[in-house]
């Protein structure tokens, strides 16, 4: 894939996420945005990762999720609610992304994913209690 390709590949995605999900989007900004942008573009690949694999799994689309919801589940990841599995699957997909981060950025990233899954999880299941979180 050159890097024509790739960038156009990437705009579609993050295309699809605002449409989609606008909330999203404006919860990254909010929490993840800073002068260089790095945490805010590694937010954006791996909300669309997350948007794209909990749709493939639900057989359909991802329910809209809130900015309330959004910030409901990030309360609940800040008090302790991510289980250390989930913590390492998000820290691992870092991992994979190019683009460096500080650890500070690592660290809200990783958080804003875990509430992305938090409150999609909540989405899709809303009758039980998510165990994407704790530990």
């Amino acid at each position: 894939m050159d890097a024509r390709s790739s960038l156009a590949t990437g705009v579609e995605q993050v295309g699809h996420l605002a449409i989609r999900q606008p909330a999203i989007i404006y919860f990254l900004q909010r929490e993840l945005w800073s002068r260089d942008g790095d945490a805010f573009a590694a937010g954006l690949a791996l909300a669309h990762r997350v948007v794209d694999e909990l749709a493939t799994m639900a057989g359909g689309s991802l329910p809209r999720l809130s900015h309330h919801s959004l910030a409901a589940a990030i309360d609940e990841v800040r008090r302790g609610g991510c289980e250390r599995q989930t913590v390492r699957w998000i820290r691992d997909q870092i991992d994979e992304l190019e683009v460096v981060l500080t650890r500070t950025e690592e660290d809200a990233v990783a958080t804003v994913i875990a509430g992305v899954l938090w409150a999609a999880a909540r989405a899709q299941l809303p009758e039980t209690r998510v165990a994407v979180a704790a530990s």
